[in-house]
């Protein structure tokens, strides 16, 4: 007897809310300095439009943020009344076990004392109540509230017919590539949210809830500051044709403000959409490889980027970013918000490794003619941008969209893009020893780098898990929603290191199931993740003995081989085989976990075609 309440699931989302909430609040500071700066030499209807939105945007994130800090007071409530209604049940549960011998007993001792013993008993052992705690409902509740962006009726109450405005248009864009790099950060805490609220609502049936616009209006809130970010960069953009120091009438800026983008690319790149929700306005939009490469490069730079759009489209936009890197570093740079992100990598580290990721997709690209029917001979670029001021992509091997065997390998700390040659030499031959164990599957092996992964003296923390995994999670349903019903029959997430970490997270977050998560050389689980707590059917661990830095990286962590459920392979020596010498998953030198002829790249393959080591 027992009640639905996953106090693991709580935990995870009180967590997520009180990070996410002090997140919103030490924005606020940034976000208005960045506008202050652009009102200084904007003038007219368009500047009191501005100020609108601006105060809007402010006074709506912190009745957001207020509503998840709420959100967390009301957890702590039902937390507390799931104990109490399991301490009642327990109690009730003992108390009838009691109840039970007492009157054994009067079976002994005979009516005579019946009555004595029935008021000993109700003196000296009451019965628990028998009325149910019954949780307080939760409400999670939040609106956001539209923004007017025309001289319609402008803030001032006056036509916009005969008014003109002036700007400067170097600190509208400013403005709009600061706010547009908050804002990305802010969608990942987004995605933490519904994931933790999902999570929350399947596993904890019996708290009731009254209302939840929570997650919705955090993504309206979103959608309407990132049509604020185009709007101001599309009115920059029309003063800096215009010419230097000169206004234009508020009717033109009403016509070069206005969206050009068509109904179906807005609807798809809506923050607030799931990746199943991007697939399906993607479907709608049928756009050609044509259309693709005729889109201009910010909405490129998007497609690039989106979860839940097919990994062809992907590729072609990806490749074209990537090219346009190549060509004109400094732009591209200043697109992905570097310029104005603390702790971004420098200019000289993007040319290096814009360089090194060109240099890892030619490499997929041949490895890639060596494929073998039915597994396709492509190589695919399934992103290619910025997150928390770090380069991140993703390359596969094989077909993303047809495979029936998908494999996403997720590398540890102090991965950059510069390691992107090795990480396509190792998954291709992860490809190679799958297809031999089973020829009549398709495969495709993905090096997701898709998160900053942290420094050294980053390890013992798991902020960057956590971003991380949401962000991998957002992928893995994106591979599944993005293929139209024809979903991978098998999909397994390699962790190495912290990669590992990463894995669990999004395995943890994951709409649609994982088949394996294996981890090599982890740096272990937090204490209250356990397998049975992740959206996956099986959790595969392997650990050299000579890996001493992997034990380093435990710190504060549980080792998911001391954990029950979690299935243990081995990375020593074997028949015809070798054992691991170190930490590293491909090394030069020595034998890597992922290295030809080891031990535990032999296994992972196994565990890859087959469902286990052999």
């Amino acid at each position: 007897m027992g009640i639905e309440f996953d106090d693991v699931a709580v935990s995870r989302l009180i967590a997520c809310l009180t990070d996410v909430a002090l997140r919103l609040r030490a924005s606020g500071a940034g976000r208005r300095a960045s506008a202050e700066r652009a009102l200084q030499d904007f003038h007219g209807a368009y500047a009191r439009l501005f100020a609108a939105a601006r105060t809007i945007e402010s006074e709506d994130r912190g009745r957001l943020t207020r509503a998840l800090e709420d959100l967390t007071v009301q957890l702590h409530v039902v937390t507390r009344q799931a104990d109490e209604e399991r301490h009642r049940l327990e109690a009730r549960v003992a108390w009838q076990e009691r109840e039970r011998e007492r009157d054994h007993a009067l079976v002994t001792v005979g009516a005579p004392l019946r009555s004595a013993l029935d008021w000993a008993s109700g003196a000296w052992d009451p019965e628990p109540s028998a009325t149910p705690v019954r949780p307080t409902p939760v409400s999670a509740a939040f609106r956001a509230r539209p923004r007017q962006r025309s001289t319609g009726g402008d803030a001032g109450g006056r036509s916009g017919a005969g008014g003109r405005s002036g700007a400067d248009p170097r600190r509208l864009r400013e403005f709009s590539t600061s706010a547009g790099v908050q804002d990305a950060a802010t969608e990942q805490d987004l995605h933490r949210v519904r994931n933790a609220w999902a999570g929350f609502t399947a596993r904890c049936a019996w708290v009731p809830v009254d209302e939840a616009t929570l997650v919705a209006g955090f993504g309206d809130h979103l959608a309407e500051n990132a049509e604020d970010t185009a709007w101001v960069r599309r009115i920059a953009n029309a003063f800096a044709a215009a010419g230097s120091g000169v206004s234009l009438a508020d009717g033109v800026i009403d016509v070069a403000g206005t969206s050009t983008l068509p109904a179906g690319l807005q609807r798809v790149f809506d923050p607030s959409a799931t990746s199943a929700e991007v697939a399906a306005a993607w479907t709608e939009l049928g756009l050609s490889e044509h259309d693709l490469r005729a889109l201009p490069l910010t909405t490129t730079l998007q497609i690039a980027n989106l979860d839940g759009v097919p990994a062809a489209a992907r590729d072609i936009a990806s490749r074209a970013v990537l090219r346009a890197a190549l060509g004109n570093p400094e732009r591209v740079y200043r697109m992905l918000g570097l310029r104005y992100t603390h702790g971004a990598v420098t200019m000289d580290e993007f040319r290096q490794q814009v360089a090194a990721l060109w240099k890892g997709v030619r490499r997929a690209d041949r490895l890639a003619q060596e494929l073998e029917s039915p597994s396709a001979a492509v190589a695919q670029l399934v992103g290619f941008g910025a997150t928390d001021g770090a380069l991140v992509a993703a390359v596969s091997l094989g077909d993303l969209d047809t495979a029936s065997n998908v494999t996403v390998n997720v590398p540890g700390a102090t991965t950059t893009l510069d390691s992107t040659d090795g990480q396509v030499r190792a998954a291709a031959g992860l490809l190679r020893g799958a297809v031999r164990l089973a020829p009549a599957s398709s495969f495709a092996v993905v090096s997701w780098m898709g998160y900053r992964a942290p420094e050294l003296v980053e390890v013992p923390a798991h902020r960057r898990a956590i971003v991380g995994g949401a962000a991998l999670a957002s992928f893995l349903d994106g591979v599944h929603d993005s293929r139209d019903g024809n979903a991978p029959g098998r999909l397994t997430v390699l962790g190495h290191s912290y990669g590992s970490a990463v894995a669990v997270e999004a395995a943890a977050q994951t709409r649609h199931r994982v088949d394996a998560v294996v981890t090599y050389g982890s740096v272990g689980f937090t204490d209250d993740t356990r397998p049975e707590h992740l959206n996956v059917r099986q959790v595969f661990a392997t650990e050299g003995a000579q890996d001493h830095t992997a034990r380093l990286g435990r710190i504060g962590r549980t080792d998911p081989r001391d954990l029950p459920g979690v299935h243990v392979f081995s990375s020593e020596a074997g028949p015809g085989t070798e054992a691991v010498t170190g930490h590293d998953m491909y090394p030069p030198t020595g034998v890597g976990y992922l290295s030809p002829d080891a031990t535990a790249q032999r296994h992972i393959i196994e565990i890859i075609a087959t469902g286990r080591p052999g």
